[in-house]
């Protein structure tokens, strides 16, 4: 690269390695299972010797579970994936020491080191955390009560929420991910329009009050304006969604995927027998509803 005239600065790279189980475990949720780390709710069994819930599928037993105090889990017994997969935490290039990391986030998505975008909870977190650092770079605007609601409503449209929502037009958003969206966004439109939870007032009226729409909307709406870029492509950014992998089916529901929200968004707008390639039909079955929305009452 530097042949090419190129410099790297080595204090920002970072260094990834991919492959099965070399992710990072993180915990979730007020009862960790003590083997997968996410939350555990009532179908779970205690171990002794850790002191801690365990999933029924991560258990290792067959059929219903029972208690017992002399149960053990997987990750007592050894038997379990390492918590950090990663094979060294840091490398050595020339003089200089990069670190092995995990998860990498890139153009709004979080890769995985175990394969794929699996935690796009945590691009959300990101994408929440850099929006309520811009919130309050511009909390003396957007608190100004010398300003109409309408204007404060727009800047905050134009400057945060741009930011919580970068790179969400490929999201396959969860509802988990949805909520903690609007967990945020909620709290950021109450304190612009300083109402505390006592007051009793609706999230409806003060969108309504800002002129802006629901982030549900934003998203939906976000995702088909690229649905048109992706259906009108010609190059790999189309080709890809056709791509079969094999893989090994897991247990449980499979995940949801960015076709199926973007069927769900046209079904909500009735959109589903419009053409995207037809761009003045396409155009005009959405600019009507983002301009309904976006008129206050």
């Amino acid at each position: 690269m530097e042949e090419k005239g190129l410099r790297v600065n080595m204090g920002k790279t970072k260094i990834m390695v991919s492959g099965p189980q070399m992710d990072m475990l993180r915990k979730t949720g007020k009862y960790s299972c003590s083997v997968c780390l996410s939350g555990t709710a009532s179908n779970s069994i205690y171990c002794t010797g850790c002191s801690s819930w365990v999933h029924k599928k991560c258990s290792g037993i067959k059929g219903p579970l029972k208690d017992d105090p002399s149960y053990e889990c997987p990750r007592c017994k050894g038997e379990a994936r390492p918590i950090d997969g990663r094979p060294l935490q840091e490398a050595e290039i020339g003089d200089e020491k990069l670190d092995v990391v995990a998860e990498f986030c890139y153009l709004g998505d979080m890769l995985s080191a175990g394969g794929g975008c699996d935690l796009d909870h945590l691009a959300a977190i990101k994408r929440c955390r850099a929006a309520w650092g811009k919130f309050r770079e511009l909390l003396p605007l957007l608190t100004n009560r010398h300003l109409p609601l309408t204007t404060r409503g727009r800047v905050f449209s134009a400057c945060v929420r741009s930011v919580m929502l970068y790179g969400s037009e490929t999201w396959a958003t969860s509802a988990s991910t949805l909520h903690r969206l609007q967990r945020n966004d909620r709290a950021m439109t109450r304190w612009i329009c300083q109402v505390k939870p006592e007051d009793q007032v609706s999230s409806d009226l003060i969108l309504t009050r800002l002129g802006i729409r629901d982030i549900r909307d934003v998203l939906g709406n976000g995702r088909l304006r690229w649905l048109v870029h992706v259906e009108r492509s010609n190059s790999w950014i189309a080709g890809v969604r056709n791509i079969t992998v094999e893989h090994r089916k897991a247990k449980g529901r499979p995940k949801l995927t960015w076709d199926e929200v973007v069927k769900s968004d046209r079904a909500a707008l009735g959109m589903e027998l419009t053409n995207p390639q037809d761009r003045q039909g396409w155009r005009g079955r959405l600019r009507p509803r983002l301009d309904n929305q976006a008129a206050p009452s």
